[in-house]
């Protein structure tokens, strides 16, 4: 068949359009394409390849147009479908772009790219599952196509199909190794599996290929920061700084690895500047206050706080924790505000009326932190702490047995705390159960062996119960914990002297006086036991030693002038005695002794008048009464001597020394039955010495002179 002039002169037109297309020159070869349509109008291909070249110079309506009309005329042109697809994907008409897509598998049915970029729409248009099945079958038709199995990889990774997509990426990668997206997804699934090691492997291959992607030093800070390599963590994320040196992210998330390095010093800086950056930053101000407060700026702490709460009014942990920096700053009653405030949020937490409980016993409002503390217990009948400060309260208000109540409770929850079995014992002692207080004291020490504090009390119970060498032992284990413990010295001291070791005892001393060189009480003790010693001189020196810390101590004084007393050096004795009247004018039994004083340097007259005064002082003092007597005895005043013993006895009935005296007056007045009477007494306390020989004798002598007045 011929052509027309007609057909030649659209072929003409064609190919001239086809020369200008391969030289670039789209807009000349559209004038010949559609010259060459105007003769030939069923020319599909002319058709075609005008809206290629449309579609090069960005005229996709144009190219559309014309792409329709060429199906149209050829349903079954593979690459007009093809085209009209990928037109209406780049408009973002997935729906469209499908239609053709899937009548290009008519065509081709086995076309790995056309189920590959079906999988695209259909994943656009959220239809995974279809979009998983065409690039399976895709994977299939094309086995090294990199691309595909990446697809797949996204696709399963957000079905949760984790295992999948790491072999799909896996896959990927082999074919393409330099790919870093996935590397990088990769690694994400692998972070989502908890493969944290794994997934620094890849991000660190991803960052190889890509060294400027801030996303992936992100990542890879985030795996090392789940590893608690803190230290890498920070080294990686300091690397976006480089790149991006304003990231308020970055700077938050350096805070936080520096926290969790205890380095709060950095981690305040971190978090400073990433709301210097971004002062809006809630989290960021909420950790700088948790960090100012760690670091004991409890006021700092505060400021943090209070710009979280302007965000959140009514949030019961911002304002706990500003309650907590209160109580840290020990300004219980904003704290106890914060604390209410909580509460009005979170009526049934616990531990907000615990902590409220603790704040009103610091501002000694004793019976609403019982409230409180109830309230707690109320809410949660095992909480430890509340029963254990409900029992302190109870303690402090010597409410023994609730304080009991609440301890055994506690004890109950936490049977392993040493802390409470010694509060234990500090209740039953106070009830006078001392082994009870033993028991617990001795579970205290089972729990921790060490706490001097529990062995000190020990002591003191057995003491108590006079079992002192038990004491001893505790004592003496205090000083081994604790050399320097003072009272265990001092009590240690005591007990030997009780026990009459009196060397061990001045050891004791010794070594308390060291610890503290300047305590007049252990300086007397220590005199008093040198003079058990018979080492006089040493317990004098002791005992100025003492008057040098306590100048007006009576019992001191009395000491050192009883001292000098018995070693007859009554000058001495009657100077320091004076001093304790100095001090003490009413003092009566001062007086007494400086009345024997000048007694025995002979200066009679004075020793009655100090007595007297004694007496006026002190009306009941028998020794004073006693020590008139035996002068007006030794005057030979004998009369006025038996009114003063008599007055003896009347105070004190036991004083066995007058019942001697008065035997030898009433013999020598030959008053023998009465002689006899209290001769017999005096033996009935005192049977054997040299005065009850003496007053067996004189009984022996009254017997006989009542015999001789009875015959006569």
């Amino acid at each position: 068949m011929k052509r027309t002039y007609l057909q030649d002169e659209a072929n003409t037109h064609y190919n001239l359009g086809i020369a200008y297309y391969t030289k670039g020159q789209y807009e000349q070869a559209i004038a010949e394409w559609v010259q060459s349509l105007i003769k030939n109008p069923q020319n599909s291909e002319a058709r075609f390849k005008l809206g290629v070249a449309y579609y090069q110079l960005n005229r996709i309506d144009e190219a559309l147009k014309e792409w329709e009309i060429a199906v149209s005329l050829d349903p079954q042109n593979y690459e007009v479908l093809h085209n009209l697809g990928i037109a209406y994907y780049n408009k973002g008409e997935d729906s469209k772009a499908i239609d053709y897509w899937e009548k290009c598998l008519e065509v081709r049915s086995h076309d790995p790219e056309i189920h590959f970029k079906l999988g695209i729409a259909y994943y656009n248009l959220g239809k995974e599952d279809q979009a998983i099945a065409l690039w399976e079958k895709a994977a299939n038709l094309n086995p090294d196509d990199a691309d595909i199995f990446f697809r797949l990889g996204v696709a399963y990774y957000n079905k949760g199909l984790d295992d999948k997509s790491v072999i799909a990426f896996s896959k990927s990668i082999e074919l393409n190794p330099k790919n870093s997206e996935a590397h990088n997804n990769l690694a994400i699934v692998f972070y989502r599996l908890e493969m944290y090691q794994q997934a620094i492997d890849e991000w660190k291959k991803a960052l190889a290929l890509s060294p400027r992607q801030p996303e992936i030093f992100n990542n890879l800070g985030n795996a090392y920061s789940k590893l608690n390599q803190h230290r890498e963590a920070i080294e990686t994320w300091q690397k976006i700084l480089d790149l991006t040196p304003d990231s308020s992210e970055v700077y938050f998330k350096l805070g936080s690895a520096y926290g969790k390095l205890d380095d709060l010093e950095k981690a305040i800086k971190s978090w400073e500047k990433c709301i210097s950056l971004n002062p809006n930053d809630i989290e960021a101000h909420f950790n700088l206050g948790v960090a100012q407060y760690n670091s004991g700026n409890f006021q700092k702490a505060i400021t943090y706080w209070n710009t979280v709460r302007e965000k959140r009014s009514e949030d019961a942990d911002i304002c706990e924790k500003i309650g907590n920096a209160y109580c840290g700053l020990e300004d219980f009653a904003e704290a106890a505000k914060f604390w209410n405030r909580a509460i009005s949020y979170v009526s049934d937490d616990p531990q907000l009326h615990h902590k409220l409980g603790i704040a009103y016993s610091k501002l000694n409002k004793t019976q609403e932190a019982i409230f409180q503390w109830q309230k707690a217990i109320e809410i949660d009948s095992d909480h430890f702490e509340a029963h254990h400060n409900l029992g302190i309260a109870f303690y402090n208000l010597q409410r023994f047995d609730e304080a009991l109540t609440e301890w055994e409770k506690s004890k109950a929850l936490n049977p392993t705390d040493p802390d409470l079995y010694f509060k234990l014992g500090h209740a039953y002692r106070q009830k006078r159960k001392l082994d009870n207080a033993i028991s617990c004291w001795k579970k205290t020490i089972e729990l921790d062996p060490n706490n001097p504090n529990t062995h000190f009390v020990l002591g003191n119970a057995y003491d108590e119960k006079g079992l002192i060498d038990d004491a001893i032992l505790s004592w003496r284990k205090v000083v081994e914990l604790a050399p320097n413990d003072v009272d265990a010295h001092n009590n240690l001291g005591i007990a030997y002297f009780q026990k009459n070791m009196f060397d061990q005892a001045i050891s004791e001393w010794e070594d308390a006086i060291r610890i503290t060189p300047e305590n007049g009480e252990l300086y007397n003790k220590l005199g008093i036991a040198y003079i058990k010693l018979e080492l006089f001189d040493k317990a004098v020196e002791c005992w100025e030693k003492a008057l040098k810390y306590k100048p007006e101590d009576a019992d001191i004084l009395s000491n050192l002038a009883t001292a000098y007393h018995n070693r007859e050096m009554y000058d001495k004795a009657i100077e320091i005695w004076k001093r304790v009247i100095k001090y003490n004018p009413q003092d009566s039994e001062a007086r007494n002794k400086l009345g024997i004083a000048y007694y025995n340097k002979g200066m009679y007259d004075q020793a009655i008048d100090l007595w007297k005064k004694a007496i006026e002082l002190n009306p009941k003092d028998a020794a004073a009464y006693y020590n008139i007597g035996t002068e007006e005895f030794e005057k030979g005043r004998i009369n006025e001597a038996i009114t003063a013993y008599m007055k003896v006895l009347e105070i004190d009935p036991k004083f066995i020394q007058v019942y001697y005296n008065l035997a030898v007056i009433y013999a020598r007045k030959r008053q023998f039955r009465d002689a006899v009477d209290v001769a017999r007494k005096y033996l009935g306390h005192t049977p054997t010495g040299v005065e009850a020989d003496n007053l067996k004798t004189l009984i022996e002598q009254c017997e006989k002179e009542m015999e001789q007045e009875i015959e006569i």
